[in-house]
């Protein structure tokens, strides 16, 4: 491990992002969460009713084989979720890039501890990539936080003017 990947590992276990947040450091306003919140549920309500337009066929036809479960899957699985709440990738039912760290956070947290809890158990090729999924995610929170961090003083300057 590299001393800088120490180092990003020790920030993030210190919890200073959590301080961050308790602070009211955070980017989410109430407002913009609440409008996601509506977003997305009314994105899953026109799922639901495109679904029930499908015939039960047309609805099998989607029900693909999927590849065998591995650590590596699941880890990388959770790494996805990680990146769209960090808005690196659309969220796929809004299909907006929207920046949910705590949501992020405790993806990353959640990754961590699959790799701590099966420390022993992993081939070699299992660590070094939950390693580097680890290191790139946390690399990405930051900059997702700088971010946010950006965009919240922006918000004050333009209400300061107005």
């Amino acid at each position: 491990m590299t001393d800088e990947e120490k180092i990003i590992k020790e920030e993030w276990a210190s919890g200073e992002w959590e301080a961050k947040v308790k602070a009211g450091e955070n980017v989410d306003d109430a407002p913009a969460d609440e409008k996601l919140t509506k977003d997305l549920l009314d994105a899953e309500q026109r799922q639901k009713e495109e679904d029930a337009a499908l015939s039960e066929e047309e609805l099998q036809k989607r029900d693909i084989p999927l590849p065998q479960p591995t650590l590596i899957t699941l880890a990388a699985g959770l790494a996805s979720q990680a990146m769209t709440s960090m808005g690196a990738f659309p969220n796929p039912l809004t299909g907006k890039h929207t920046m949910l760290l705590n949501q992020a956070s405790h993806l990353v947290d959640t990754i961590d501890l699959l790799y701590e809890k099966t420390q022993g158990n992993r081939t070699s090729e299992e660590s070094k990539t939950l390693e580097n999924i680890l290191h790139e995610l946390r690399m990405i929170y930051l900059a997702a936080e700088k971010e946010a961090e950006k965009r919240k003083n922006e918000k004050e300057k333009s209400k300061a003017k107005s």
